[in-house]
């Protein structure tokens, strides 16, 4: 079991009209000592499971941190965990999707038929479990069995064009996902085709859909936040916000939450538009290191984390 460093997690008070900003300093754990790094962990039923680079994934609890089982891989594990119903699917660098049980840790099932490394956080669906890999590959497997339903390529044949950062997500009876290649793609959830693709928007491996499930969202490679409908069978923009964040391709994903959609940038930016017409609501410099996916508490709470080693709750002020 790693060792974890307490460090100091700021809390944030961003004042709306005037930026002021007031920190309050308290210990929180937020790297391990060994210096390995670790994936974005989830967390359910008072367990939280991760993936790590020592090449295990764990589940703790969630009160005290106490060890409750280990899964081991062959590699490191630096996928994301998406958890539903009791089970944590998870994708490792050993080129195995695993489904395991997080109060006994069982894997339930594996799935290896990937030809590269798994970092994204799936999309775990009704019926599917649908992720992408450094293989040029978007896989959707039965989320009971695991067994393969189908895969997308998309004609993708370079590998540093594989859709393996984006997030996948779900609505009107596609998935929607963002690859190097600066493409959006809306894909049939079923078959696996693909229903459109489009280059217009230089977008690189982001995306998010918003509350209601109308609209998907995307981070250019320069200043702009793009906003799609997900109905159709074509696609159409609905809006595009000039944010000003510059060069951007950190795969950092968009997040709405009671109206406002977040999002997050290489350089410590985060930013708040309105969901949707794309006003820039605010913006504000945590750092100068990347700020991962945030998590929206509401429309006016976020919490973040950097590479710096920082962890933080942003609130906005009347």
């Amino acid at each position: 079991m790693p060792k974890c460093l307490r460090k100091s997690c700021r809390q944030y008070f961003l004042s709306s009209k005037s930026a002021a900003l007031q920190r309050v300093l308290h210990p929180a754990v937020q790297a391990d000592g060994d210096g390995r790094d670790q994936a974005v962990p989830a967390a359910a039923d008072g367990i939280v499971v991760f993936g790590s680079a020592d090449r295990n994934i764990y589940g703790l609890n969630s009160k005290d941190g106490k060890l409750l089982w280990t899964v081991k891989a062959k590699d490191p594990v630096l996928g994301a965990v998406t958890i539903e119903n009791g089970i944590a699917y998870i994708g490792a660098g050993d080129s195995t999707f695993r489904a395991i049980d997080i109060h006994t840790g069982k894997v339930i099932w594996a799935y290896t038929g990937v030809k590269g490394y798994i970092e994204t956080k799936p999309l775990v669906t009704a019926d599917k479990v649908i992720f992408g890999a450094w293989d040029n590959t978007l896989y959707a497997l039965n989320k009971a069995d695991g067994k393969e339903l189908w895969k997308w390529t998309g004609g993708l044949t370079r590998m540093h064009f594989s859709p393996a950062a984006v997030w996948p997500v779900a609505a009107e009876g596609k998935v929607f996902i963002t690859d190097p290649q600066r493409a959006i793609t809306a894909i049939n959830i079923e078959n696996g085709e693909t229903v459109w693709r489009t280059f217009q928007s230089m977008v690189r491996e982001t995306i998010g859909l918003s509350e209601d499930g109308t609209r998907v969202f995307s981070k250019t490679m320069n200043d702009s936040i793009v906003c799609y409908a997900t109905q159709g069978d074509q696609p159409r923009e609905l809006w595009a916000s000039n944010v000003g964040f510059g060069y951007e391709h950190a795969p950092s994903m968009q997040v709405e939450k009671g109206g406002v959609m977040f999002g997050s940038t290489k350089e410590g930016l985060i930013f708040a538009l309105e969901a949707q017409t794309g006003k820039v609501l605010w913006k504000h410099k945590i750092g100068n290191s990347l700020i991962s996916t945030v998590v929206a508490l509401n429309g006016r709470q976020v919490l973040f984390t950097a590479t710096s080693g920082e962890v933080g709750l942003l609130r906005v002020k009347n």
